[in-house]
C-alpha cells in the first residue's frame, strides 16, 4: 500500500499495459471511495454521501486552469489509484505563478502498487503548473518523487515545538509506547503540580503571562487584505480570493477526533499584527497551520499564540518551520527537530526554486493537504 501527497493535471498517459491516467470526473467517486478506505483504513466506514461531498468540494469545484486531479484506470473500467489535485495561485516580488498542491494519493493495495503510482506521480509532474507541491510525503513518496526529477524542501521539511507543560508532554510519550501506558496514567497526579509551579516560577521558561495585544476571530477578509504587508512582498506566497480561504478556513474548523479551532487574528490598539490558525488535537497538542506576522511583530503574535494554546489546555505546540522566523522561535524556547513527513517540490523555474530553497516563502501547512484533509463527521 502506498499513501501520500503530491499535484497536478494531465493528459492520459499510457504505459506499458492497458491501464491509463486520466482526469477524475464525478462518476469515479464510489471506486474512489472504496479505494480510500483500503488505502486508508478508515474508521467508522464513511458513508458514499460523505465522500462525495468531499470529493467534488475539494477536488472537482476547485479545478481550473487545466489542473485537475487524476485516477489510474486499468482497461476493465476499475480505478486502481487516485490523485487529488488543487490549483494554487502564488506571487514573487508581484509576478504571479500556477501551483498545483496534491493529496490523498492512494492506490489500491491489490493492484501494481508501484507501476500505479508511477504512472499517477509522472502525470502529474508533467502537468501544466510552474510549480508542483508535495506537503506530507512520506520515505516511500520522497524516493519516488527524486526518482522523477523533483527535489525535497529540507528547511520546510523541519518541524519545531514549544512545550506548554513540560511534565504532561513527557508521560504523554509514555503513553504512546507499548507497556508504559500504566506508568504515564499514574504519574498523572504528579505532573499536574509540576507543571503548575513552572508556570509559576519567575525565571522559569514556561512561565506564562497574559499578552500584551488582543486578538478578534478570524475571517477571510481579513486575510487577504493584509497578507501582502504581513506576509511581505518580496516572499512567495499563495494568493487568495475570499471565498477560496474562507471555504478552508471552513473545513479547518470542522475537523474531527474531539478537537478544536484555535484561530485569531492578532491586534495591538487597533492595529492587526499579525494571525495564526491553529488546532487543538484530542491528544493536547496544538497544530499550527500558519502563522502570518512581520519581522517587528512576529514575538507579539508568538506571545499570543502560545498563552492562547496554554489556557486552552494545550501541552505543547508545534508547527512546521517558517524559515523566516527561526530566530523568534529559538527566542521563545522552541524546540526544532525533524520528524516528517516531507516536503517536496518541483519547478523549473529558478525564481520559485531560489524562493524555496532559501525559505523566502509564507508557505504555510495551510496552503497545502492540513486543509485537504477527509474527516467523516461520525468518525
Amino acid at each position: 500500500m502506498i499513501t501520500a501527497r503530491f499535484a497536478s493535471n494531465v493528459h492520459p498517459l499510457r504505459a506499458r499495459g492497458a491501464a491509463r491516467v486520466r482526469a477524475f470526473v464525478e462518476a469515479d467517486i464510489p471506486q474512489v471511495a472504496h479505494v480510500h478506505r483500503a488505502a486508508f483504513a478508515v474508521e467508522g466506514d464513511a458513508r458514499l454521501t460523505e465522500y462525495t461531498d468531499y470529493f467534488k468540494r475539494v477536488f472537482l469545484d476547485s479545478a481550473a486552469d487545466g489542473i485537475t486531479s487524476l485516477v489510474c484506470q486499468e482497461d476493465d473500467g476499475r480505478i486502481a489509484g487516485f490523485l487529488g489535485i488543487v490549483p494554487r495561485r502564488m506571487t514573487v516580488d508581484g509576478r504571479r505563478y500556477q501551483a498545483a498542491v496534491s493529496s490523498q494519493f492512494i492506490v489500491d493495495p491489490q493492484a501494481h502498487v508501484g507501476l500505479v503510482a508511477l504512472r499517477l506521480a509522472k502525470a502529474y509532474l508533467a502537468g501544466p503548473q510552474d510549480l508542483s507541491i508535495a506537503d506530507e510525503a512520506n520515505d516511500v513518496s520522497r524516493k519516488l518523487w527524486e526518482g522523477l526529477g523533483g527535489t525535497t524542501a529540507l528547511l520546510l521539511s523541519m518541524y519545531w515545538t514549544r512545550a506548554l507543560r513540560p511534565a504532561q508532554l513527557g508521560l504523554s510519550f509514555l503513553r504512546e509506547r507499548r507497556g508504559f501506558a500504566p506508568l504515564a496514567v499514574a504519574g498523572h497526579p504528579i505532573a499536574l503540580v509540576a507543571d503548575g509551579l513552572a508556570v509559576r516560577m519567575p525565571s522559569s521558561q514556561f512561565r506564562q503571562q497574559p499578552p500584551s495585544t488582543g486578538a478578534e476571530p478570524l475571517f477571510a477578509q481579513t486575510v487577504v487584505a493584509h497578507a501582502p504587508h504581513v506576509c511581505g512582498g518580496t516572499s512567495l506566497r499563495v494568493e487568495y480570493d475570499e471565498q477560496t480561504f474562507q471555504r478552508l478556513l471552513d473545513r479547518t474548523s470542522r475537523r474531527a477526533a474531539g478537537g478544536r479551532a484555535l484561530n485569531a487574528v492578532v491586534k495591538k490598539d487597533a492595529t492587526i499584527v499579525g494571525w495564526y490558525i491553529a488546532h487543538i488535537d484530542a491528544d493536547g497538542t496544538a497544530e499550527v497551520a500558519q502563522i502570518a506576522a512581520t519581522p517587528a511583530t512576529i514575538h507579539d503574535v508568538l506571545d499570543h499564540l502560545f498563552y492562547s494554546a496554554w489556557q486552552a489546555g494545550a501541552t505543547s505546540v508545534t508547527g512546521r518551520l517558517d524559515p523566516r522566523v527561526m530566530q523568534p522561535l529559538s527566542d521563545k524556547y522552541c524546540l526544532f527537530h525533524r520528524r516528517g513527513p516531507w516536503v517536496l517540490i518541483k519547478t523549473n523555474t529558478p525564481e520559485l526554486l531560489r524562493a524555496l530553497e532559501s525559505g523566502n516563502t509564507c508557505l504555510s501547512r495551510f496552503d497545502g493537504e492540513w486543509s485537504l484533509r477527509f474527516h467523516p463527521q461520525h468518525a
